[in-house]
């Protein structure tokens, strides 16, 4: 099948490299906001570990007095056009209708506005002129040339070498390799332990100053209230794991470094809707198991605040495993950055 797509996946490349040119020689525009523009992308479909460095971002943006706005597409909601989903801590929309990562941002963080939209410039403009944002956030905006941005950050996974990947469709790499180039910084997530290194990293040298960074579990809290749960007292029960993210792998290699004893795993794909079986199936799994709780992700919470995963809350103690950015190197790299294009103003 891979070889059979490869012809459309040469289309692709062309028409997104001669997009690229378009945007390059000006022939396309570019809509500039007035205000300093971070933007966090990567380079591939499919989870990166971006989300926690957008947070990491934002948080960082937050402790230097800034009104900051997040602004994305919103994967997977069921709404059209621009959707507030938070207004400075007041949380407007479901996941359904604002997407599980803006929710997941907008619960996380009271002192900011999120927003979504397919035109970014038109959410962007929206968290400026009407929210008040001094600062923008664009998360999955690498390829979303037509707003400006004063930072851009390029996500790539340290797993997995993006020079052999075949474009869409036949794999997963969203544009020419040439586009490296345009990244102000390049950040390796999931770094292997130890010095982290990253064996294909050599191509990249020449490009953009170089970070790397693991995602490492942080916080474990309640899904009810949001009251952080120590890990002591977790450590030996008897959990049952659920999730619909990217790696529904590496979620439970996490919760297992926590010293639970998992007794049973229910996975579903990426931004996963969860319907009335889906909440059956887990409930049911949960009660035959004999264990003490239900232990999901952050952004799986998200999603189970509305609808029929409801129930999921209503009827078991669910915990949720929150994720951090650990450095290995580029923090600083990284904080000056932002520090620079702030002192500067909008600088475009």
């Amino acid at each position: 099948m891979v070889t059979l797509l490869l012809p459309l996946s040469w289309l692709y490349g062309l028409v997104m490299g001669v997009r690229n040119i378009l945007f390059d020689t000006g022939i396309l525009p570019v809509r500039r906001m007035g205000v300093p523009v971070i933007a966090v992308g990567n380079l591939t479909a499919g989870g990166t570990g971006k989300t926690p460095l957008v947070e990491y971002v934002v948080e960082l943006l937050l402790k230097r007095g800034r009104r900051v706005g997040v602004v994305s597409r919103g994967y997977g909601r069921r709404t059209h056009g621009v959707v507030v989903v938070s207004r400075w801590g007041k949380v407007e929309v479901t996941a359904e209708e604002g997407g599980d990562e803006p929710l997941q941002v907008a619960l996380k963080y009271r002192d900011v506005s999120v927003v979504v939209g397919e035109r970014r410039v038109e959410a962007a403009r929206t968290a400026v002129h009407e929210l008040g944002a001094d600062v923008l956030v664009l998360d999955d905006a690498f390829q979303h040339r037509y707003l400006g941005r004063n930072l851009d950050i390029l996500v790539l996974d340290a797993r997995s070498d993006v020079f052999s990947e075949p474009m869409l469709p036949s794999g997963k790499r969203r544009e020419p390799l040439a586009g490296i180039a345009r990244a102000d910084l390049v950040v390796f997530s999931r770094v292997p332990e130890g010095e982290g290194r990253v064996p294909w990293s050599g191509g990249i040298r020449g490009h953009a100053p170089v970070g790397r960074c693991r995602m490492v579990a942080g916080e474990t809290r309640a899904a009810k209230d949001d009251q952080i749960v120590s890990r002591a007292d977790i450590r030996g029960c008897k959990v049952v794991t659920f999730s619909g993210v990217a790696d529904n792998t590496r979620f439970v290699e996490d919760v297992r470094r926590l010293g639970c004893d998992i007794v049973a795993t229910k996975g579903f794909p990426d931004h996963h809707r969860y319907t009335r079986s889906d909440a059956e199936a887990v409930l049911g799994t949960f009660r035959e198991s004999g264990a003490a709780f239900l232990l999901t992700t952050e952004k799986d919470t998200a999603r189970l605040r509305h609808g029929e995963a409801g129930r999921i809350l209503a009827e078991a103690p669910v915990l949720y495993l929150r994720v951090r950015v650990e450095w290995v190197e580029g923090e600083g790299v990284l904080q000056s950055a932002v520090d620079r294009i702030l002192g500067a103003g909008d600088g475009i």
